[in-house]
């Protein structure tokens, strides 16, 4: 039985998962996969974090050190 705690979780991990994807969506797939992850869309490497603010602190600096590629 899912309790109110396990659906405000789930909320929530919707709502960071749909920032992530705002924010960094074109340049990595992201998903929830019972970790954060986010997979490069030019190489496929992936990172992963057992929070959101942790992968978005790891794709900062995965892109910071090499961008990747944009449509136009």
């Amino acid at each position: 039985m899912v309790g109110a705690a396990d659906n405000y979780l789930a909320l929530e991990r919707r709502i960071q998962l749909a920032e992530l994807r705002w924010h960094w969506g074109e340049a990595y797939a992201i998903a929830w996969t019972g970790a954060f992850r986010a997979v490069r869309r030019d190489s496929g490497s992936v990172l992963t974090a057992g929070s959101a603010e942790g992968l978005r602190m790891l794709i900062r600096a995965d892109y910071g050190h090499r961008p990747v590629p944009r449509r136009s």
